[in-house]
Order: structure tokens, then C-alpha cells, then sequence
């Protein structure tokens, strides 16, 4: 298909992109096409502006007690994580973040104030719906990590998210438990630049309450997003 020069096709693909409608080889196909276009990532993020905001005046429905009692059944009983899978489950979730990073990328240099400083920006979304759930961010000399929830259905009951850096040589790093909430801190054990530097992304796991009993992941992989340097 040739979509260059075509307004009105790009208008129309990135709208049923954004809104999820747009599904199997021709998402896959028009995910490509932002990788190596970026006239075309912006006719996305345009429609993100549009489209986000209307989102968030849509109650969130609660799932089926059934889910629920599922994934409870499944955390009551931890394994230990084996890397091949956590990493495998990650790069599923990554490769349904297309619409973070375009937002990242074309949107967040536009708010950034002259002369700020910098700082870490992650958007985590679920794969499913492509929405994101999670916007983190860090000052780059700063100890405190700002998570905003922006999807209050993701929050669970009788057990934990836990937040986790996923450098790019070393295995996944706890950052902390995702506050309930509209927003929450987490306290870093170094400064942002120290801790995030070369992590390129960020996931979220489901884990018994307190968090994973072994310092690795034991749950399913539920979000994750790129954190990038917005500096």
C-alpha cells in the first residue's frame, strides 16, 4: 500500500492506530511505517491528542471477578522467574508500545520549559489495548520517582505491582511497588542518573502483597514502556 502523499489514507490509519480498530498484519504493517516516518509518527501523535483526553472521561469497568481470582490463584503461589521468559513477555508488551514512544518522542519536547534541567520519562501501556496505564518521571539528579496512574482500573487488591528498571547488560532492578492512587512517589537509592542512565525500559509485574519475595520478578509481566532522557 502506498500511503506517502495521501493525507487523507494517513488520517484515516492513524485514527483507527490510535483508537485500536486498526488490527493483525496492517497494524503490524503501519507500526513499521512510524519507525521510518516521522511525518507520519506525528499525524499519530496529533490524533492521540485528540483522542486521550476523550478516554479518560470513560469510566473504567472492572473485570470479571473471575480474572481476578485467577491471577490471585497464580501470585499466591510464586515462582522464581526464569530470565528467558520474563524477557520474553517483555519484549511482547514492548512491541505493543509504538503509541508511548511516538508520544514521547513528538510531545513531551514541546511542554519541556527553556532551560529545565532534564528528566527520565516513562510511558508503560498494556499491550492489549495500546492504552498507557503508567506515566513515571525523574529529575535527572533527583532521588524521587513520580508515578502517575493514569488508567485507576489497573490497581489490584490482596496483592502488588512492582515497578522494575530493566538495564540493558543486567537483570531487572526493583524500583518499588506502584503507590495506589492517582499519583505516588517512589524513593530511588541513587540519583536518577545513576539509577536509569542505561535503561531503556521500564515493566510492571504482578507480585504477591509486599512486593516479589526474591528480588526477581516472579510474576506475570503485565506493562512496560521506553524510558527515555527528555533533555
Amino acid at each position: 500500500m502506498n500511503y506517502r502523499n495521501k493525507p487523507a489514507l494517513q488520517e484515516r490509519l492513524a485514527a483507527e492506530y490510535v483508537l485500536g480498530t486498526l488490527r493483525g498484519a496492517a497494524r503490524a504493517r503501519f507500526a513499521r511505517w512510524l519507525r521510518e516516518d516521522a511525518a507520519l509518527a506525528r499525524v499519530v501523535a496529533e490524533w492521540e491528542a485528540r483522542l486521550l483526553p476523550m478516554s479518560e472521561a470513560v469510566a473504567p469497568v472492572a473485570p470479571p471477578a473471575r480474572v481476578w481470582k485467577a491471577i490471585e490463584a497464580r501470585v499466591g503461589k510464586p515462582r522464581p522467574a526464569r530470565t528467558g521468559g520474563f524477557w520474553r513477555a517483555v519484549a511482547l508488551l514492548a512491541s505493543g508500545a509504538a503509541a508511548a514512544a511516538v508520544f514521547m518522542a513528538v510531545l513531551l519536547p514541546l511542554q519541556r520549559p527553556d532551560g529545565a534541567a532534564g528528566e527520565y520519562v516513562a510511558v508503560l501501556s498494556d499491550p492489549k489495548t495500546q492504552k498507557p496505564v503508567l506515566f513515571v518521571s525523574a529529575d535527572r539528579q533527583g532521588r524521587t520517582l513520580r508515578i502517575k496512574t493514569l488508567d485507576p482500573s489497573i490497581q489490584v487488591s490482596d496483592a502488588s505491582l512492582e515497578l522494575w528498571a530493566l538495564p540493558k547488560d543486567r537483570k531487572p532492578v526493583s524500583l518499588g511497588l506502584v503507590p495506589g492512587g492517582a499519583r505516588g512517589t517512589v524513593q530511588l537509592a541513587a540519583v536518577a542518573d545513576k539509577t536509569l542512565s542505561d535503561v531503556p525500559m521500564l515493566a510492571v509485574s504482578l507480585e504477591p502483597r509486599g512486593g516479589s519475595p526474591s528480588g526477581a520478578p516472579t510474576g506475570p509481566v503485565l506493562y512496560a514502556g521506553p524510558c527515555v532522557k527528555d533533555w
